[in-house]
């Protein structure tokens, strides 16, 4: 996944200009921002003849294409317009103790999954999450996030898979037309005593952390 920034050349007088067109242009960014391909938006101000839109994508045509099908590239209220790869140094990857990172936000989607293994395979599942499918997830538009917990019973151990992402499209991308299909993999399956072939999905509505330093 790569950052790329959409920037637009304005006409004079755009904040009157743009009237007509400013709605639809406003849907097709919070639909691509639905998806997860925007990440943030908006014209420069004093004086208003710029405007930066930046995308997380994993090709440059697609945010080409979004161009080309936007209303103020096609009336000509963005003069020109160009596509250029950001390298971001900084501040690209929420850190591990970031509190965004760390608890789910309002409108998120929670999708869930468990399954069963033994004492055995455990630790072999263990690896194979996070060797094979923490970095497939991470490559995914959409994709926020992921927990993988446990509860030990006798030889059995319970497993449970929280995956959390910006709109049941973006799961969509990933799943497919079902989205409460589970994606197991082959490899997976040969390490798991029984899995549940569908997942559970939760929207967040409210989350609280405490102010109290750990």
């Amino acid at each position: 996944m790569n950052y790329y920034a959409l920037i637009y050349e304005l006409v004079d007088d755009m904040v009157n200009r743009r009237v007509p067109f400013r709605e639809e242009h406003l849907r097709l960014a919070r639909e691509a921002r639905e998806r997860g391909e925007l990440v943030l938006a908006g014209a420069l101000s004093e004086p208003v003849d710029s405007a930066l839109l930046v995308f997380h994508l994993d090709d440059k045509s697609k945010v080409e294409a979004f161009a080309r099908k936007d209303p103020y590239v096609l009336n000509g209220l963005a003069k020109k317009w160009q596509v250029r790869p950001w390298n971001v140094v900084v501040g690209n990857e929420p850190s591990a103790s970031s509190s965004t990172a760390a608890s789910p936000a309002p409108g998120m989607i929670l999708r869930q999954w468990t399954a069963r293994t033994s004492r055995e395979q455990w630790p072999r599942y263990r690896a194979h999450f996070s060797i094979k499918v923490l970095p497939e997830l991470r490559r995914l538009a959409g994709f926020l996030g992921a927990t993988l917990t446990v509860r030990h019973t006798g030889d059995e151990v319970e497993i449970l898979v929280e995956t959390s992402w910006r709109s049941l499209e973006s799961i969509r991308a990933f799943a497919g037309a079902d989205v409460d299909a589970a994606v197991v993999s082959n490899e997976a399956i040969a390490m798991l005593t029984e899995f549940d072939g569908h997942v559970r999905h939760f929207e967040v509505v409210i989350t609280d952390r405490s102010s109290i330093p750990a």
